[in-house]
């Protein structure tokens, strides 16, 4: 941890300044290294600085228990919030794509002008278009007869869409790391596998790379997702990781 980030932990109160030695030196003991790495520890998780002060007076006075139910309560609000902002930010490379498609027709040459695709790259109104959303860093396909990793959601749907996993997600008591995805246990209730199965049907429409199984035994439902290993990252956003 550098100097001037103890430093600032001490000016805005989350640290207090540790003893100091003959030499002048601050010394740190076991606890200030203890509290200092549960600091570090939750802000790398996103965990604004204020929560952080929070926690770590709770970490000073309570049960590891109580504590780690607060942190699991922050990581949860963060967890919700990273997961609408990939909404946002599939929908709006929906928008990106379709602008880049419009300029890519612009005349090689002639000067700029009122109909120039430059000065018009706005993209159409939501509900007019349906585009195709790459959702890795390299779309490109070496086999053209692969499958894209793509999206043929309308754009502002995807928002909507991703509540609607989460939501889901959310209810299984169990993620085990499966080969090419994950798997998904839930306890049986009333309408949950219909829920379930029409959720995969309509998510493998518009994402075909997709492959969803559905499982049914006594008392569990398991939902196993798979895709290719261009995909992971996509599902790890969105069924999350092992937990």
């Amino acid at each position: 941890m550098p100097t001037t980030t103890l430093r600032y932990y001490e000016d805005i109160g989350l640290v207090e300044a540790p003893a100091r030695g003959r030499n002048g030196y601050r010394t740190y003991d076991d606890a200030d290294i203890a509290r200092l790495r549960f600091i570090n520890a939750t802000k790398n998780l996103g965990i604004p600085l204020s929560d952080v002060a929070e926690l770590a007076r709770a970490y000073d006075v309570e049960d590891c228990s109580s504590v780690a139910h607060q942190v699991v309560e922050m990581v949860a609000e963060r967890l919700t919030e990273t997961q609408a902002r990939i909404g946002e930010l599939v929908a709006l490379a929906a928008q990106l794509q379709t602008v880049s498609a419009r300029l890519a027709g612009a005349p090689t040459a002639g000067v700029c002008g009122a109909d120039c695709p430059c000065a018009t790259a706005a993209p159409a109104p939501l509900a007019a278009r349906r585009t195709f959303v790459p959702l890795t860093r390299s779309p490109a396909l070496q086999d053209q007869s692969a499958t894209p990793i793509a999206c043929s959601l309308d754009a502002g749907a995807v928002t909507d869409r991703v509540s609607e996993w989460q939501s889901l997600v959310r209810r299984a008591s169990s993620r085990e790391p499966i080969s090419g995805g994950m798997a998904l246990t839930f306890a049986v209730s009333a309408g949950l596998a219909a829920e379930i199965t029409l959720l995969a049907a309509a998510e493998q429409d518009c994402c075909s790379f997709f492959t969803f199984t559905v499982r049914l035994t006594t008392g569990e439902i398991r939902l196993e997702v798979q895709a290719p290993a261009d995909a992971a990252d996509v599902v790890a956003a969105m069924f999350g990781t092992a937990a």
